[in-house]
């Protein structure tokens, strides 16, 4: 679920919901042909949350999902929409013992928490038994609903749409459940220092988000990696940097050369950050020698 991050902490939380690599200054999009001989397919950078005034998306995207005829997520997205998968991520959101928010956290932060909360008009005790962790989540997506950003226009959702409603093969890349777990590595964070970050943070979501989308339209791989909140996100958190892209990258690449190997065409579509750096998707496909060409 990588899916636009304020800073730090909430650099964590774009990774999760939901949440790039230059390859020279005239970038066009963020998909990418990737080629061996004769067979290819295509890789795209996604923004898992956007609006409706984000579409129409980029025409790279129509065109390499025109050509393809099997589409990539990073999970099964019908899946993770179940009433069994809903109630399991609740679960890993939420105490199951004795413990609340309030027991967790400071009393300033808890303060600040509160005051962000009457702001909203939004009552605290409703979330009293989620994890710190849990609840920046929540509250995250929240800012980004009273921005009219939403899964539902995000590109995997809209894609995951089509190639359903075009019966075209749709797989993946991972299952819920393991992308369930990484999304639980953010409990290794310092609860305090990650709602601080959080509520400090999502003061400059709409600059932030608006930014972030611009660039990603126009595939600018090189503004968005060298973005303040990606280079704090890779550097000041890296054990969770780490977690979150190079495990998965590791792991998704050893999958992607395979599709090189049949006739078909694939698009495989997941979280733009997961082709950021030497250790991005791309770079990676590159040093293991295809030919990989920006669109």
């Amino acid at each position: 679920m990588e899916i636009l991050i304020p800073r730090r902490w909430n650099a964590c939380v774009l990774l999760v919901i939901v949440s790039l690599l230059t390859c020279d200054v005239f970038a066009e999009s963020s998909v990418w042909k990737v080629s061996k001989g004769e067979n290819y397919f295509y890789l795209g950078g996604t923004v898992h949350l956007l609006g409706a005034q984000d579409h129409p998306l980029p025409e790279e995207f129509t065109a390499a999902y025109q050509d393809a005829s099997v589409l990539f997520f990073e999970t099964d997205l019908v899946a993770t929409q179940s009433p069994e998968f809903q109630a399991k991520l609740l679960a890993t959101l939420t105490y199951s013992d004795d413990r609340t928010l309030a027991s967790e956290l400071t009393a300033n932060t808890y303060q600040r928490l509160e005051s962000y909360m009457a702001l909203r008009q939004i009552s605290l005790h409703n979330f009293d038994k989620f994890k710190p962790w849990g609840l920046s989540l929540m509250i995250s997506l929240m800012e980004y609903q009273r921005l009219g950003m939403v899964a539902s226009y995000g590109v995997d959702a809209t894609f995951n749409a089509l190639a359903l409603a075009d019966n075209k093969s749709v797989m993946s890349l991972e299952t819920p459940d393991e992308q369930l777990g990484f999304i639980s590595s953010m409990a290794t964070m310092d609860p305090n220092m990650g709602l601080d970050y959080t509520l400090r943070d999502l003061e400059r979501l709409p600059e932030f988000s608006s930014a972030m989308k611009k660039h990603w339209r126009t595939g600018d791989l090189a503004a968005i990696s060298a973005n303040v909140f990606v280079v704090e996100m890779k550097t000041k958190f890296a054990v969770l940097y780490n977690t979150l892209l190079t495990t998965r990258n590791n792991a998704w690449m050893r999958r992607l050369p395979a599709l090189l190997d049949d006739s078909a065409t694939e698009f495989v579509l997941v979280g733009a950050m997961h082709l950021v750096g030497e250790e991005g998707l791309l770079q990676q496909l590159k040093k293991a020698g295809f030919e990989v060409v920006q669109l």
